[in-house]
């Protein structure tokens, strides 16, 4: 008695498919992690002031412009998952975040696949992998930035009163990595490195506002571009701009206090809809059925929760007040 196994061709194609990518992904993912940790050990002994002091000017331009050249080699991610992986301080680079997603999302497509699951879900639960950490993320990155913001005052302060006991500006630098929490303490180290390679403090902090995106930084950014041009006491100059500084934190405190009444109501309302289906389903069961049953149901609640997170993400907008 013969016995022919069927295949459907659909699926072993999208199953190779599958099996190339995800080899692919790995293969780089791997050699991306070999270069990364090489790339990581000789930037982290050409950024060392003991180095750095013994190198003339043309050798520090020389070697940033080898370590930009290396970072951007070793580093393919988009620029805001980057942005996001550094701020959030996952303990993984951006590609090695990036591989991991696009991976998990292979595989979900092929475990959809294999179950035989509707094609609607088999399109959305890799969207769905690949979105989720990225809101993760986000929100996790968001809070780092809030508390940035909030400990860069007292920071500036620290750098004031070591520049007005006779210290040079690198030393107020090192004692904001040393002495401040993080992530402030985080990033300064990372701009006491970038001088040590000979740049000044308006060009490093350059780098952290591209990432944070904080007008604060932008602004004590100009108040030390400006001094260097003109001269004068940088440390009164500093005091000044950190008055403007608290000042705008205060606001933004002041404005997170009138919006709460709105943000609530905007959260009462998202979840009103999730609410509602439970009681209609607990109190009439098999009500909603056709919704999950029927093609046009399910056409209908998608399109419903689409609306939903337009909705939320409208309101979320309208009571955002930038300070």
């Amino acid at each position: 008695m013969n016995h022919t196994l069927s295949i459907d061709p659909t699926y072993l194609a999208l199953t190779l498919l599958l099996t190339v990518v995800t080899g692919i992904v790995l293969t780089r993912l791997y050699s991306k992690l070999r270069w990364n940790r090489q790339v990581k050990e000789r930037v982290k002994e050409a950024l060392s002031p003991a180095l750095s002091q013994t190198l003339g000017p043309s050798d520090q331009k020389l070697l940033k412009e080898r370590v930009q050249v290396s970072s951007a080699i070793a580093i393919k991610a988009p620029a805001f998952i980057s942005d996001l992986v550094a701020m959030s301080g996952l303990g993984m680079d951006a590609s090695e975040f990036t591989g991991l997603v696009l991976i998990s999302a292979c595989l979900s497509l092929l475990g959809a696949n294999y179950f035989e699951a509707p094609l609607w879900l088999t399109l959305l639960l890799p969207l769905a992998i690949i979105a989720l950490p990225i809101i993760i993320l986000k929100i996790k990155a968001q809070a780092v930035r809030r508390k940035f913001q909030e400990q860069l005052p007292d920071a500036i302060d620290l750098m004031v009163s070591v520049l007005r006991s006779g210290h040079s500006l690198p030393q107020a630098v090192k004692s904001i990595a040393s002495d401040c929490p993080a992530p402030l303490s985080i990033e300064f180290a990372h701009i006491d490195q970038r001088m040590n390679l000979g740049l000044t403090l308006s060009e490093a902090l350059v780098f952290v506002q591209q990432r944070y995106k904080l007008t604060e930084l932008d602004l004590i950014g100009r108040a030390v571009a400006i001094q260097a041009e003109v001269g004068g006491s940088l440390a009164e100059l500093l005091d000044k701009t950190n008055v403007t500084l608290r000042g705008r934190l205060k606001l933004k405190r002041q404005i997170g206090v009138l919006t709460t009444q709105s943000r609530l109501t905007g959260f009462i309302v998202g979840l009103l809809p999730i609410f509602l289906a439970t009681a209609l389903e607990v109190l009439s069961p098999g009500y909603l059925n056709p919704l999950f049953t029927n093609e046009t149901g399910k056409l209908l609640l998608i399109l419903a929760i689409g609306l939903q997170f337009l909705g939320m993400f409208l309101m979320k907008k309208m009571t955002e007040v930038k300070a």
